[in-house]
């Protein structure tokens, strides 16, 4: 429905004075209405029409050429705009604004804090660093043992063991020695054994499973007349098993025996096949055996082989105590010297580096 509204008026003829007015009365009535109007502007919107009405209520929509009022007295009532000279819009309450801000408000996102920029690190190096790495990055274990005996029985044996590694991006570095040294203070000759075996390794990745290795090996005994053995050789290996407590490598290749020992000196070639073996049955109890064999490429009845087996219990983080089964096997020695050189220590052990 769209109409607009003119106030009407009326006039009271007052014929008797007694029915007359009191001005005190009109004037109280007029500041009443001046406190109900003000009251009434502030509580509601009003709309003016251009032929000088007014309508209060509350605008409810505003949609193209209409604006639609809620009124106490004629409920909704819609307006065409083209008769609509100015529209206000009553103040909120305080407390109301307030409410609808933070309703309407949508949360302001949370700013995104930028990841911070991983920390690059360094690929190991195995020939990097001060002095090219050479004392540093190793881990591996060193072991001594020590018999002594006095009375009917003269005798003092030392056995001194070491092994250690370094490793790199793809590659490897192992060292190894091992040392016996044997005196019978009864015997003529007091020195019985005199005898060091060592050597190093060098692994470069090829696969997943497979790696190419260079290695030396040498070799002394004076008592068995063996001055010394120089060894270099090359070859291929395998990762059989590999896991966080087994590590089972084999290894195929050749190598260049150059020997100087009483007799004539000589020079092989010799093919090469062997195994490394690293098993940890638990935190403290471990096992590491390791295995080569030479076979004469000009001679087949001529060959040899090493085999070292050590187990280690773990006392404390850096010390254990090891138990070390070896031999050395040659089957056509020097002069009178015997094939097979076995023997068992036993002694302290210290690990260095990371648990080996």
């Amino acid at each position: 429905m769209i109409f607009a509204c003119r106030p009407r008026t009326r006039s009271i003829k007052l014929k008797d004075p007694k029915t007359m007015i009191s001005p005190k009365i009109i004037a109280a009535l007029v500041l009443f209405s001046l406190f109900a109007a003000e009251i009434h502007a502030t509580v509601g919107d009003e709309v003016k029409l251009k032929n000088g009405d007014r309508l209060t209520g509350k605008v409810i929509s505003r949609e193209g050429e209409t604006i639609t009022l809620e009124t106490d007295y004629a409920g909704k009532v819609t307006i065409d705009a083209k008769f609509v000279d100015s529209v206000t819009v009553a103040e909120e309450k305080p407390a109301e604004a307030e409410t609808a801000a933070k309703a309407d408000a949508k949360p302001e996102p949370k700013p995104v804090a930028e990841p911070e920029p991983a920390e690059l690190k360094e690929e190991p190096r195995l020939f990097g660093g001060e002095m090219y790495g050479l004392f540093t990055g190793w881990q591996g274990n060193a072991s001594v043992g020590f018999n002594f005996t006095t009375g009917n029985s003269r005798t003092s044996q030392m056995t001194t063991g070491l092994r250690a590694t370094k490793t790199g991006t793809k590659d490897k570095l192992t060292v190894y020695s091992r040392s016996l040294w044997n005196s019978n203070r009864n015997a003529s000759a007091s020195t019985t054994q005199n005898a060091v075996w060592g050597g190093a390794r060098y692994d470069r990745r090829l696969s997943d499973r497979t790696f190419g290795f260079v290695s030396y090996d040498f070799e002394r005994d004076r008592p068995r007349k063996l001055y010394f053995r120089s060894v270099p050789g090359g070859g291929i290996g395998h990762h059989l098993v590999k896991n966080d407590r087994t590590e089972l490598d084999v290894l195929v290749g050749g190598g260049w025996n150059r020997t100087w020992q009483v007799g004539p000196n000589t020079d092989t070639p010799e093919a090469l096949a062997g195994n490394t073996l690293k098993h940890r049955f638990n935190g403290k109890l471990r096992l590491q055996q390791a295995f080569s064999f030479y076979q004469n490429v000009t001679d087949r009845n001529e060959f040899r082989f090493i085999f070292d087996s050590n187990m280690t219990v773990d006392i404390t983080k850096n010390i254990g105590w090891q138990f070390t089964v070896g031999n050395r096997y040659n089957n056509d020695p020097t002069g009178t010297s015997k094939r097979n050189d076995f023997f068992f220590t036993t002694g302290m052990r210290w690990n260095f580096g990371k648990k080996n």
